[in-house]
This record gives C-alpha cells, sequence and structure tokens, in this order.
C-alpha cells in the first residue's frame, strides 16, 4: 500500500530528483529549470542549438555541478538514446521528464509569411515540421526517457500541451477591427492540432504506465506576456475572464506539483492554467 509523505513541503521538495528538460534553452523550458534547481532538483537541459543552450545552463546552474546540458535533437531517436544512456551511465536514474520543446518561428526553417500563413496558404512543410517536432519528438522522449522509468519502477513525465489544444484558438484577436490594426500572426493550424495529439498521448501512456508507478500527466498554458503589441494583449484579455495574459514565472509553481511527490496520486490529467480561458 502506498504511503504519501505528510509533511506538504516534503512531498513538493525534489532533492536529487534528476529532472530532463526538453528545449531546455527556451523561454518557458529556463523558467521550468530555474524552479526545478530551486526545488533541490537537478536539471538536465536538452535543446538542438548549443549557443543557447550553454548561455540557459550558466544562467540557471551558475556552474555544470547545478546545471547540466546535453545538444540533442529530438526528432533524431538515435540522438534520443544516446542522451538516455549518457544521463542514466551518470546519474543512475531519470526521475522526470519535461517535453517542452516545441516548434515556433524561432525555430522554422521558412519566414513568417509561410509559418503564419492563413490555412487555405498552409504550408506543407511547416505542418510537417510542427507535427514532427511537437507530437512525434515528444512520443520519441517518451518512449525512450519513459522506458528507463518503466525499469525502475517510478518516474513522473509531464507533456507540455496548450490552451489551444483544448479549445480553438479564438482567429479574431488577431485580425483588424475598428481601430485596432491586427497583428503580423496567429496560431497556425499545426500548433493546435499537435498539442491535442500531446494531450491525448498523455492520456494514452498514463494508462500503459499505470502500473509500473509512472505517473504521465501533461500542463496546458495560456500565452505569457512577452512585451506583446498592447492592442493585442487589451483584444486577448478581453477573452480570459482573469482579465489579462500569464506573467513570466506564473507556471513554475504548477511544474513542481507535476514533477513532485505533491501529485502522486495524480496520472492522465491536462492541468490547464490559462486565467479561466478554457472555461467560457
Amino acid at each position: 500500500m502506498f504511503k504519501a509523505i505528510e509533511s506538504v513541503k516534503k512531498q513538493y521538495d525534489l532533492t536529487n530528483k534528476v529532472c530532463v528538460i526538453t528545449g531546455g534553452a527556451g523561454f518557458l523550458g529556463r523558467q521550468f529549470s530555474s524552479a526545478i534547481l530551486e526545488m533541490g532538483g537537478l536539471p538536465i537541459l536538452i535543446d538542438v542549438d548549443e549557443n543557447s543552450l550553454k548561455e540557459a545552463t550558466k544562467q540557471i546552474g551558475a556552474d555544470e555541478n547545478r546545471c547540466h546540458s546535453i545538444v540533442v535533437d529530438i526528432t533524431d531517436e538515435k540522438q534520443i538514446a544516446s542522451a538516455v544512456g549518457k544521463i542514466k551511465s551518470e546519474f543512475n536514474s531519470i526521475d522526470v521528464l519535461i517535453n517542452n520543446a516545441a516548434l515556433t518561428k524561432y525555430g522554422c526553417d521558412a519566414g513568417p509569411e509561410a509559418f503564419f500563413a492563413e490555412f487555405e496558404n498552409t504550408n506543407e512543410k511547416v505542418w510537417e515540421q510542427g507535427i514532427k517536432i511537437n507530437l512525434t519528438a515528444t512520443m520519441l522522449c517518451c518512449k525512450n526517457f519513459g522506458s528507463v522509468m518503466v525499469k525502475q519502477g517510478k518516474g513522473s513525465i509531464i507533456n507540455i500541451g496548450s490552451d489551444v489544444g483544448v479549445i480553438s484558438p479564438d482567429q479574431t484577436i488577431y485580425q483588424p477591427d475598428g481601430d485596432y490594426n491586427g497583428v503580423p500572426f496567429n496560431t497556425p493550424s499545426f500548433y493546435s492540432v499537435s498539442k491535442a495529439g500531446v494531450i491525448h498521448l498523455t492520456k494514452h501512456l498514463a494508462t500503459l504506465w499505470a502500473k509500473y508507478n509512472v505517473r504521465v500527466n501533461s500542463f496546458s498554458p495560456a500565452g505569457v506576456y512577452r512585451d506583446h503589441d498592447p492592442e493585442f494583449v487589451k483584444k486577448l484579455s478581453s477573452r480570459i475572464p482573469m482579465g489579462r495574459m500569464a506573467s513570466v514565472n506564473e507556471y513554475k509553481g504548477a511544474i513542481i506539483f507535476l514533477a513532485s511527490d505533491a501529485s502522486s496520486f495524480m496520472t492522465g490529467h491536462n492541468l490547464i492554467m490559462d486565467g479561466g480561458r478554457t472555461i467560457w
């Protein structure tokens, strides 16, 4: 019979837990990694961008004994398997996997016009690249890292979904309306589709691996404010019950909850943190 930790503080404690974060050099990846470190865990950042990875590792850990990194293209299963082997060999276990990597305009070969094209003009290469990185690579990471967790009889996998993996994006927030000039971006169709897939992959794996004490949950955030166009922020905020976008660092607590024993009786759940947007 499972015995829960009585102390709430100890439930959230990640001391000596080996935590792998894909897309670790990115905007949210850095926030998740610093949260893991703050709670005593050992963040291991995985990213394809070597320079950004070095910068993020230095920023988060101050020295390599507190934060590690490995350059990995997660669309290449051989590279993933190699990283798994290195981590397992050096640290003996893999306790947490945060599948955070996703295709953005910053990591896409196509220009903004192709990335943010209207659906009728969808660029097939952008679509395929988005599905490959957001969904297929998440599956490959679950497969390889999760297999280790199954063998060791414990682990927590957190797949990053999105509010638009649950509801359709409101296309009107991007389009001109009266004094509002609109913005030169949108939510591409591949993003919504791939994030919906991530959420359902989470549920599939949760039932498959529950008997091995491997929990699989997803976390679906809404947009984080990053100096967006004020009129766009106003437009988007009007669709959110709390009347604002998320702030930087506002998702750290949710990640620690899912990674730690604080959520020891939770699996297959999609934790949505969106200011109430998906309830309207």
